[in-house]
């Protein structure tokens, strides 16, 4: 599943009226609303990870009982999640932790005539180009930091390097200790597999 940022996801939605720690991790279970697919506009299953968890404390005072992530604050201790709507998740954390965000790309409900209809497929929906071509310009190589539209694909026979990382290289501008970046663009983030639902 792809993982994905706050910014992609700041209309996911988590219940967290059962929430709980449970084998030293806090998992939100959720959704979120992806309009640039192969079947146009679907709502996806997004969770929420917090790894090291010891405990948690939820405030739904004058809320839903649920979710829509507004900030996400770590600290030494805990993790802090703050929702739009009034909810607040504090994670109590044995060490400094994170927040994992994985999207799945088999849909929960597609869109159809106005309206949420039932998922009739069982395989991942595609990503269209726009789509594509967004994530590799917003996501980043956690290597070197730089978009993963400058570097080469897996199938690229002919680029073997980040593109500003050469260009760094060329100016002098490469930050000292650290070297051209030759990750290639993980398959993942644009040909997930291809399926169509019947309409």
């Amino acid at each position: 599943m792809p993982l994905r940022s706050l910014d992609e996801l700041d209309d996911a939605v988590f219940d967290v009226t059962a929430v709980r720690v449970d084998g030293g991790r806090l998992v939100l279970h959720g959704s979120v609303v992806d309009h640039d697919t192969s079947a146009r506009t679907v709502r996806l299953p997004v969770t929420l990870t917090v790894p090291d968890a010891v405990d948690v404390v939820v405030d739904v005072t004058g809320g839903t009982g649920e979710l829509v992530l507004e900030t996400i604050d770590v600290t030494a201790t805990a993790v802090r999640l703050r929702g739009v709507i009034p909810c607040e998740v504090v994670v109590i954390t044995s060490v400094r932790s994170q927040v994992l965000l994985d999207v799945g790309t088999t849909p929960i409900a597609v869109r159809r005539r106005w309206r949420w209809r039932p998922w009739d497929g069982s395989t991942p929906v595609v990503l269209d180009h726009r789509a594509v071509s967004r994530r590799l310009r917003e996501s980043v190589c956690p290597a070197c930091t730089h978009p993963w539209v400058e570097h080469p694909t897996e199938r690229d026979a002919t680029g073997t390097t980040c593109g500003e990382c050469d260009y760094e290289l060329e100016h002098d501008e490469l930050p000292p200790g650290r070297s051209v970046c030759t990750a290639r663009t993980p398959h993942r983030l644009f040909e997930p597999g291809p399926s169509r639902p019947r309409s």
